[in-house]
């Protein structure tokens, strides 16, 4: 086998120490055949850029494109397909007018103002790393760096079926690398080596291996996005939702 029809995909979740990595080989012969060759954590999204240099597609769990001020096309789209376990999975993220806000009370009465809603804390929770991606994102590097919804990557992969528990309990990440597992052999045993429970959870493992997944999708031109025909930002960023096909 040839060097070109061997890639590198990277899949990024954000976890309790920054950003968890997941870096798979993959070929173009098969959408199966992918191996995990690098797991680790990245203290910012600078960081992730410059230990991914080598992937051809990243896909990474974090709103990327933001609205100043209506809501994006992609997360109600997202949270209908969702309905009815995992739509809640699906938060509204901060408008771009947020971004400058150092509190919770501040960042709610600017989003409040400018779309007639209050920011979630779970939106909040995340605005942070938001911010980092915002910062280094250009319409450029936008064509190798794609936002994904690991629970919408789940219900591709499971028939266009929510996933019916938890990712944050047994059932739920039972049934989540019952999917993955034609994908990665030996999924379970990597998941409890890779843990590391003060900065990586198996969710976490499961999401980010599911996100090199569909990178790898992408990469072989099997995804498409929610919506069809995404808006842009006021960056000229798309507001999208990667998924595999």
């Amino acid at each position: 086998m040839s060097l070109k029809e061997i890639f590198q995909v990277a899949g990024v979740d954000g976890c309790k120490a920054g950003w968890l990595v997941a870096v798979v080989e993959a070929t173009r012969q098969s959408e199966y055949l992918f191996e995990p060759k690098r797991l680790f954590v990245a203290e910012d999204f600078a960081a992730v850029l410059s230990a991914t240099v080598d992937c051809e597609i990243i896909c990474v769990d974090i709103p990327i494109g933001l609205s100043d001020g209506p809501p994006r096309q992609c997360d109600p789209e997202a949270r209908r397909i969702l309905s009815p376990f995992r739509a809640s999975s699906v938060f509204p993220p901060p408008i771009r007018p947020c971004l400058s806000a150092k509190d919770y009370k501040t960042a709610c009465r600017i989003c409040y103002e400018y779309s007639g809603r209050k920011l979630t804390r779970q939106s909040f929770a995340i605005m942070d790393k938001i911010r980092q991606v915002d910062d280094l994102m250009t319409p450029e590097l936008q064509k190798r760096v794609r936002e994904i919804h690991p629970e919408i990557l789940f219900w591709a992969l499971n028939n266009k079926k929510p996933m019916q528990y938890n990712k944050k309990k047994a059932p739920g990440r039972n049934e989540r690398m019952k999917l993955l597992a034609p994908i990665f052999p030996n999924i379970e045993e990597f998941v409890v080596q890779a843990r590391k429970p003060k900065e990586v959870e198996p969710d976490d493992i499961l999401d980010a291996l599911v996100a090199a997944w569909t990178a790898g999708q992408t990469v072989l031109q099997k995804a498409k996005t929610l919506p069809d025909n995404p808006e842009l930002d006021s960056k000229g960023l798309k507001m999208e939702i990667v998924y595999p096909a």
